[in-house]
C-alpha cells in the first residue's frame, strides 16, 4: 500500500471524505504539497520585507507616550513584529537541522532570503524527513499568518499632547495605518496643523516639554461653570 501525504491540507481533506493523494516516491508528501511548501518558502522573504512597510517607529520622544496613560510604544502592526520574528525563528531552526545532520555549513546570520534559499536548496531531502509533515505544517502555517499579518488594517490614533503652533492648543495625535504606514503615517492636531516625519524630533522636544508648564485642560462643562 502506497503512503499517503502527510501534509495537513491532504489530512483535512482525509478527514472530510475527499481524496486521499499518495505520497511521492522517496517523500512525505504528494507533489501538489510538495508544490505548496515551495512557494510558501518562496514567498515568506517577500513578506518578511512588506512588513517593513507596515511598522511605524516615532522618535525616542513618542516612544513613551508623552501625553501620559499606560500606552507604551508606538507599533501599528503588533501582528507584523510577531510575524517578522516567527518567520526568522522558523527558518533558522529548520536550517540549522538540515545543516546538523547533513554535515553542512549553516547560513550566516538571520538572513530571510538566505534561509529561505537553503532551505528550498535541501527541500527533497526535507521531505523525505521523518519530520516532513511537522516542517511543512509548519511553513504553511507561517505562511498563512504572516499573509494575515501584511493586510491593510484599521487606523490607529494615538494622543500625543497639545500643538505647539502658536495660539493653538488643539489636541496632537498621529495617526495611520498598518498598509504602507511610512508614507500614510501623519502627525497632527485638530485644528489642522500638520508634521511630517523629518519634522518629528523637533515636534517631539517641544511637546515633551508641555508637561512642565501647561495648565490642566478644562472640558467644556468645566469651562463654562468657570466662566459663569
Amino acid at each position: 500500500m502506497k503512503q499517503l501525504c502527510g501534509s495537513w491540507y491532504c489530512r483535512r481533506d482525509r478527514a472530510g471524505g475527499r481524496r486521499a493523494y499518495p505520497a511521492e516516491q522517496g517523500s512525505k508528501l504528494c507533489s501538489l504539497c510538495r508544490a505548496r511548501v515551495h512557494d510558501d518558502i518562496v514567498e515568506l522573504p517577500k513578506l518578511y520585507g512588506e512588513f517593513e512597510s507596515s511598522l511605524i517607529r516615532f522618535p525616542f520622544a513618542f516612544e513613551e507616550r508623552i501625553s501620559g496613560g499606560e500606552v507604551k510604544g508606538m507599533r501599528l502592526n503588533e501582528a507584523s513584529v510577531n510575524a517578522r520574528s516567527d518567520i526568522i525563528s522558523m527558518l533558522a531552526t529548520w536550517s540549522g537541522m538540515v545543516a546538523e545532520e547533513r554535515r553542512l555549513t549553516k547560513p550566516i546570520g538571520r538572513d530571510v532570503a538566505g534561509l529561505a534559499a537553503f532551505l528550498t536548496r535541501h527541500l527533497d531531502w526535507l521531505l523525505a524527513h521523518p519530520t516532513a509533515p511537522y516542517f511543512a505544517d509548519e511553513v504553511a502555517t507561517m505562511a498563512a499568518t504572516a499573509r494575515r499579518a501584511s493586510r491593510p488594517r484599521s487606523v490607529l490614533r494615538l494622543p500625543l499632547g497639545y500643538c505647539v503652533e502658536e495660539d493653538c492648543d488643539a489636541s496632537l495625535y498621529a495617526v495611520g495605518t498598518a498598509a504602507d504606514a511610512r508614507s500614510q503615517a501623519l502627525v497632527r492636531c485638530e485644528a489642522g496643523h500638520m508634521w511630517q516625519a523629518h519634522e518629528w524630533l523637533v515636534l517631539a522636544s517641544q511637546v515633551s516639554g508641555q508637561e512642565s508648564h501647561r495648565p490642566p485642560r478644562m472640558n467644556n462643562a468645566a469651562a463654562q461653570r468657570a466662566g459663569a
